[in-house]
């Protein structure tokens, strides 16, 4: 007799309780757990059934699984998979459900962990834990998830990296992009800090700019303000750091050009925050803060104009009198940005995406 139930998601009432009960079980002592509430699940997924099915895969008690089959496109997606390192004949037997389901659906490929898109929480960490165990939104999972899927026939398809340079450090980039913070009033354009008010003023500019920086990455699907609002939005914008998070302007035409998004890591003071963090708020309760350096691109039209660099060199302008290190988050492997960083001494953790080519 089966031991996998298999739910077709209809509406909210489709997700069981065990659901969400499932992870608590998996990361106990872990020391972290993935961020996700039952109203943002939820809300994601109503949001998405209009142009997805969701399936879900679980025995209630060791693993859970869901099967994302876009309307369009000929890849399945797998996301929101848990599970106890003893589950092997139950991972088969739910890989297998999702996998006969896919082919039914006429898809050729299955990738994931990835939540509908790269906007949502996707990839999984692989190796040890680093010394700072999770940062804000870090796909985080227990060391046996990756050997799970390579025993599935799984493969690593894009890989990803996060670097922490240490206080020690910090002073070789100040000297190796002295050149760009000497510079900065020289450029023609407008430097705008990232605060709550300029939030709200540049909103929809905002996100006009993600979908025209990211819209070519290797994952990236075009979404509507709803969902996008449904993570950046004010209450985002209330934990950015308005010191070192930007936008730049173009002087001349008034169009926003370039972008980076920098917090505090809150995660030792998680216990005492009520709500999402806010700079204002809990940033003076940190001892040793880390910045976060979460997001940062340039319009395609403006780029090889060294903006990345001069978006750094706004960053260190403040850097030192509030952060003693810092972390460059989930940058792609090839991803031109991470030579920012290059030649630096730092610690890194590794992440990857994986992929399954499905016999028809």
């Amino acid at each position: 007799m089966p031991k996998i139930e298999k739910i077709i998601y209809q509406s909210k009432k489709s997700l069981p309780k065990s659901f969400f009960s499932i992870p608590s079980k998996i990361y106990s002592g872990l020391g972290f757990t993935p961020e996700e509430t039952r109203e943002e699940v939820e809300d994601l997924f109503e949001l998405k059934s209009k142009d997805h099915d969701m399936v879900l895969y679980t025995d209630h008690q060791n693993l859970r699984l869901v099967g994302i089959f876009p309307k369009v496109g000929a890849t399945a997606l797998f996301g929101y998979w848990e599970t106890v390192e003893a589950a092997t004949e139950l991972n088969k037997e739910a890989f297998w459900l999702l996998q006969a389901d896919a082919i039914a659906y006429e898809k050729t490929s299955l990738t994931g962990p990835l939540h509908f898109n790269t906007f949502h929480r996707y990839r999984l960490r692989l190796g040890e834990t680093p010394s700072w165990k999770i940062f804000d939104r870090e796909p985080v999972n227990p060391i046996y998830y990756p050997q799970i899927l390579g025993d599935l026939d799984f493969r690593k398809t894009l890989t990803y990296e996060s670097r922490r340079i240490p206080a020690s450090e910090i002073r070789n980039i100040y000297r190796d992009k002295k050149k760009f913070v000497q510079g900065i009033e020289e450029l023609p354009f407008t430097i705008i800090p990232l605060n709550p008010e300029n939030w709200k003023n540049y909103e929809e500019e905002i996100y006009e700019l993600v979908e025209s920086i990211f819209n070519a990455n290797p994952g990236y699907k075009t979404i509507d303000p709803a969902e996008f609002k449904l993570l950046y939005n004010l209450q985002f914008s209330e934990k950015l750091c308005p010191y070192t998070a930007s936008l730049f302007k173009d002087s001349t035409t008034g169009k926003l050009v370039a972008l980076t998004f920098c917090h505090p890591n809150y995660k030792s003071i998680q216990e005492e925050i009520t709500g999402t963090p806010s700079f204002k708020r809990d940033f003076p309760k940190l001892k040793n803060p880390t910045m976060l350096a979460k997001s940062s691109g340039v319009h395609p039209d403006y780029r090889k104009m060294n903006l990345m660099n001069y978006s750094g060199a706004y960053v260190m302008l403040s850097f030192r009198e509030l952060y003693e290190d810092t972390i460059f988050c989930l940058m792609k492997t090839d991803n031109y940005s991470r030579h920012f960083t290059d030649g630096i001494a730092c610690e890194k953790a590794f992440y990857g995406l994986f992929e399954k080519h499905l016999g028809q």
